[in-house]
């Protein structure tokens, strides 16, 4: 489960920085890439991190930490962006009794990142992104977050058969 859980975790800044901070797409992906600006992590974060670290002597090992796959987190970050509507109209029925509206930040774009993922990259197994989207929330959203996008997501999954060529479970 170690696979692609950095590339969550930048996606997920990337989209935050360019929803919240109104930080253009493209320049979002330079700052995360060159690690400039809110995506500098030479402090505190990056040593706890737990999934951050490289280790050059130990690249070749099984489970060691490869280096960031960019092209997975700039196509998880554009096809959000790109199919957001489409997947907020798969979510917001399952939300009974809320609105995308009162969704924490964080929250909806999780779903919306999950949603896409679950959507359009059947190459990723259902478990792997629910899971990732779970464990971002627990670190980086409110105490219930966890559940909710847990649940949300659980639901989503099982609306919509995923294309063919799906990874399952």
């Amino acid at each position: 489960m170690a696979a692609e859980r950095r590339e969550h975790r930048l996606a997920l800044e990337i989209l935050y920085a360019v929803e919240m901070g109104n930080v253009a797409v493209d320049e979002a992906l330079r700052q995360a890439r060159d690690q400039v600006g809110v995506f500098d992590r030479g402090d505190r974060a990056k040593n706890e991190d737990p999934y951050e670290p490289e280790y050059p002597a130990v690249d070749a090992r099984a489970g060691a930490p490869q280096p960031t796959d960019w092209a997975l987190v700039e196509r998880i970050v554009r096809g959000t962006l790109v199919h957001r509507d489409e997947v907020l109209a798969d979510v917001e029925p399952l939300l009974e009794r809320w609105k995308i509206s009162r969704l924490a930040g964080i929250d909806r774009l999780l779903l919306e990142m999950g949603g896409w993922e679950l959507r359009h990259r059947p190459e990723a197994r259902t478990t792997e992104i629910i899971n990732h989207a779970v464990e971002l929330a627990r670190r980086l959203s409110t105490e219930r977050s966890a559940g909710f996008v847990n649940a949300i997501l659980d639901a989503l999954a099982k609306t919509q058969p995923r294309p063919s060529g799906m990874a399952q479970p």
